[in-house]
């Protein structure tokens, strides 16, 4: 038995055997006719039909069954003009050696559509809006025997609606091709009427191959624009439409798709055109209709997931900027102003943090205080030297009675000496504030690891949220496509309203989820710029960050042979806590401190039987003088100089059982700084041994969440295909939908993770790769092949096996 559509083929090729027409490779021929608006302009739909694409996809689809042919002579064009392309396309109609007909164009679309007896089979792929039209349509067809439109879903009426949600406005102008109102008599109408219902005055130019005039006929009181595809206007002029715009501050909407954003209009709801895609569909009904098929009942609604585009170039040029809510899905052109000129990678930042961040400044002052301490406690072991000066004025009495030595007015100069030749104490506090600032630069040190590490961390979690804000707005943008499947669904009866209301769900949650990425990004900007002591929300470009980096010794591949195994990262645990050992400054703070203590207890003890012994030198001479009692040269006075020297021997005999007390506080102070520095080692071979074993887990994780990111992203295709063909319900794709966003999230995560525990290894380890010269690595590599011989176990077999050599 033969199919519904089992004749038909049959009686074409008895049709073309009759007329002659079987190729010489024994196929049917089958002559195509093209018919187009005008002279193909280099943008827009012109720029897709002059890519040839869509022969090349007939030519491609119907190979080995059909010999189909084009031919210049059956490419005509209305040459702008709406009578032009009526008589373009009753030509081709009437034309014997046309068999099937390809209106590629705007206006040849909607002239072959409102007819309602058709020859000979049309397709008809650039129908704009269905209802503004008024495209015949019956159950997701035309109805319209020999007739195949294509249409997208988006509507002007929607656009209108997604416009008002980017910029509030209540006037708005709409340009429309002169050929297109001229093709269509209700447009103006009908645009009316959809933009009064939603509160908006519209005024409509029309706008042929110059912009000027409808520039000029904007009216004064306009707030934005509306841009519909401008089929004749060049490309030089649409540069000038742009300018104008934004010289006049008016934000627009390209009802076209993303190439006008990009070329400067202010925004569009539609996605870029799928090229490849929309060639594909028109070949395939094409090859339907020459299997057999009636054009009239092929599916016209081609769907085009709705994707809202802003060029934020434009919205700073005019002053106008969408709100949060807007710009959570929108995909944003030129997001990052042109003249933010700071760049930071992962080095450049962690550099940066040591020679500006606050708190390491800070404790750049307090090594340098402590230099001070240490210059005050040598000062009591050096010379002490005092000058002076007095003057005295006694009664003439005792003045007279002085013979000379003690006149009535007289000024001195005095000069003192004291050498400290021996005291413990002072010793052990010159000693004491020597190690103590020795434990200061530790310190100081350890905050610098610290630093460093924070910078590290906050500068890929900038990075982290940032692809994070990305996956998320492409899950959005996934469930916008499902949304706009579920409408076109719904129109053709395949799916209820409540499966559209699900899809808008998912909508507002998407959009919660992309403003808590979006803010999770900033902060983190935020933590950053506040570690390199920048303004706090200062722009800056970021660069990506891999474990492939050459500065990063384990991008270098080397490490493989020491970690490949259970025993050799075992080994190559207990080298990383040696070597952490070795330079950790906690410990040499520690040590540091414990030599300073046991300068005290030394101290402490020699305190009950060691003296302090010092010299004293004094001089004062006589200068001047005056009144009575003044000594005269050859009289009886003494000499005018006097000096003494003392040797002093002190001994604090008995203070109140102090000295006993001070044994026992500094005894015990280092009995604690002694267990202070053992929890620390424990301490810190922990913290080694825990980063080395997450590392351990986080590396093989980077492609074990890889591989479930693509296995969850193939899945999502296969029921996202069976969900456009309604073989799937709708929880089967939001639950698809949602292991794909975790496992791209887990898969994001898991490069960052690495990154992050790679860090905390350098921490943990007191050293970081960028720190680090090659003579410095390769020794510490060299190092680390000792340690692994001191083991008694041979890597050349593992570092001929390496993959990385």
């Amino acid at each position: 038995m033969f199919n519904r559509f089992g004749m038909y083929p049959l009686i074409l090729a008895i049709l073309v055997c009759a007329q002659g027409s079987y190729a010489a490779n024994g196929l049917p021929v089958v002559r195509i006719g093209i018919v187009t608006d005008g002279p193909l302009q280099p943008q827009g739909w012109g720029k897709i039909i002059r890519s040839k694409l869509f022969f090349k996809e007939i030519l491609d689809i119907t190979r080995g069954e059909f010999d189909v042919r084009f031919s210049k002579d059956r490419v005509v064009h209305g040459n702008w003009s709406v009578s032009g392309v009526k008589k373009a396309v009753d030509a081709l109609l009437a034309n014997p050696q046309v068999d099937l007909v390809l209106a590629l164009g705007v206006i040849a679309t909607n002239e072959v559509s409102l007819r309602r007896t058709l020859p000979k089979p049309v397709v008809a792929p650039f129908a704009i809006d269905r209802k503004l039209q008024d495209l015949p349509f019956r159950n997701g067809t035309s109805g319209v025997r020999n007739l195949n439109y294509l249409t997208l879903p988006h509507s002007f009426e929607r656009d209108v609606k997604v416009f008002k949600e980017i910029i509030l406005f209540t006037r708005m102008a709409l340009f429309v091709d002169k050929v297109l109102i001229e093709a269509l008599p209700r447009l103006r109408v009908k645009a009316a009427r959809a933009a009064k219902e939603n509160g908006i005055q519209l005024a409509i130019i029309p706008v042929g191959n110059r912009i000027q005039p409808a520039l000029a006929a904007l009216p004064a009181d306009v707030e934005t624009v509306f841009v519909t595809p401008l089929l004749s206007l060049p490309p030089s002029e649409f540069d000038v439409l742009v300018a104008g715009l934004i010289d006049r501050r008016l934000p627009s909407f390209s009802l076209f798709g993303r190439e006008e954003v990009e070329r400067g209009l202010l925004a569009s709801a539609s996605q870029e055109t799928n090229t490849l895609r929309l060639a594909r569909r028109v070949a395939l009904n094409v090859h339907r209709i020459l299997l057999g098929e009636d054009a009239g009942d092929l599916g016209v609604t081609m769907p085009r997931g709705e994707r809202l585009t802003i060029n934020m170039a434009t919205a700073r040029a005019i002053g106008s900027f969408p709100s949060f809510r807007v710009l959570t899905e929108a995909e944003l052109l030129n997001e990052e102003e042109e003249q933010v000129t700071r760049r930071l990678s992962l080095y450049t930042a962690m550099r940066e943090a040591i020679s500006v961040n606050l708190d390491l400044a800070a404790a750049d002052r307090r090594v340098a205080a402590g230099l001070g301490e240490v210059g005050i406690a040598r000062s009591f072991l050096l010379p002490q030297v005092d000058i002076g000066s007095s003057a005295s004025v006694i009664d003439n009495d005792r003045a007279k009675g002085g013979l000379g030595n003690n006149p009535e007015q007289a000024v001195f100069a005095t000069g003192s000496l004291r050498q400290l030749l021996y005291s413990d104490s002072a010793w052990s506090n010159f000693t004491v504030q020597e190690k103590t600032q020795e434990s200061r630069i530790a310190q100081r040190q350890e905050l610098q690891l610290d630093i460093v590490r924070d910078a590290g961390v906050a500068y890929l979690n900038v990075l982290r949220t940032k692809t994070i804000k990305k996956i998320q707005k492409g899950n959005l943008k996934l469930t916008r496509s499902n949304l706009e499947l579920a409408r076109v669904r719904e129109s053709v009866g395949a799916a209820a309203r409540d499966e559209v209301f699900r899809w808008e769900s998912e909508i507002a949650i998407g959009r919660i989820d992309v403003l808590n990425a979006q803010a999770r990004q900033q902060q983190a900007a935020v933590a950053l710029n506040r570690i390199l002591h920048h303004p706090l929300e200062e722009p800056f470009v970021t660069e990506e960050a891999g474990v492939d980096d050459p500065l990063l010794m384990v991008g270098q591949g080397r490490l493989f042979p020491y970690v490949n195994n259970p025993r050799n990262f075992q080994v190559f645990r207990d080298f990383e806590v040696q070597e952490g050992l070795r330079v950790a400054p906690e410990l040499q703070r520690l040590d540091s401190l414990i030599a300073a203590q046991e300068r005290t207890v030394l101290n402490a003890a020699r305190a009950f039987w060691a003296p302090d012994l010092a010299f004293q030198a004094d001089v004062s001479q006589r200068y001047a003088q005056g009144g009575d009692g003044q000594s005269a040269a050859g009289g009886t006075g003494q000499d005018r100089t006097t000096f003494n020297l003392e040797l002093g021997l002190t001994f604090p005999l008995f203070e109140g059982g102090s000295k006993n007390a001070t044994q026992i506080q500094a005894s015990q102070t280092l009995r604690q700084l002694q267990l202070d520095r053992e929890a620390t080692v424990e301490r810190v071979e922990e913290r080694i041994r825990l980063v080395v074993f997450q590392t351990g887990a986080s590396a093989p994780s980077i492609r074990l969440s890889r591989e479930a990111a693509e296995a969850a992203r193939k899945n999502l295709e296969l029921v996202g295909d069976q969900y456009s063909r309604g073989a799937v319900e709708i929880v089967k794709v939001l639950d698809s939908q949602n292991a794909a966003l975790t496992a791209n999230l887990d898969a994001a995560n898991a490069i960052y993770d690495f990154l992050v525990d790679l860090i905390n290894i350098q921490r943990a380890t007191g050293q970081f790769d960028y720190f680090l010269s090659k003579e410095e690595q390769e020794a510490w590599f060299q190092r680390l092949e000792a340690f692994f011989e001191q083991e008694g176990i041979d890597t050349s077999k593992e570092r001929a096996m390496s993959p990385f050599k």
